[in-house]
């Protein structure tokens, strides 16, 4: 069963573009510790498998996760997951990616300015 704590809200599911309007398994989304007010985090949940993993880091804010599928990828979590985390501990600001398949950290950017924390985030294929 999944792994979500009773006092977690989680919200903006995002799942494989790929998958809109069709079967999938695999949903990110944003979470939310009530009582630990400096608690959040992202959640991937495998609902055909009833499986959960997580991650959060202490101080840490990240907005609306965003699945980016890999080129030529073949499986529902081939690709990463995107978030700009807002550090509240130094009011600092990173772009934060992870493996989509097990949520570990694949690499930080960091910025040169804190970006305010906001609820949603996009991606954009290709040069604009």
């Amino acid at each position: 069963m999944w792994n979500v704590p009773a006092d977690t809200t989680i919200e903006f599911p995002f799942v494989n573009p790929n998958y809109r309007g069709k079967p999938y398994c695999i949903v990110f989304l944003q979470a939310t510790n009530l009582v630990k007010r400096s608690a959040m985090g992202l959640l991937r949940l495998d609902l055909c498998r009833d499986t959960s993993i997580g991650w959060e880091d202490k101080n840490k804010h990240p907005v609306e996760p965003i699945f980016v599928p890999r080129p030529g990828g073949t499986e529902e979590d081939d690709g990463v997951v995107l978030s700009n985390v807002f550090d509240s501990a130094d009011n600092t600001t990173a772009l934060y990616i992870w493996d989509a398949r097990n949520l570990e950290v694949v690499t930080v950017v960091e910025t040169p300015l804190p970006v305010p924390f906001t609820l949603h985030g996009l991606w954009f294929e290709g040069k604009y």
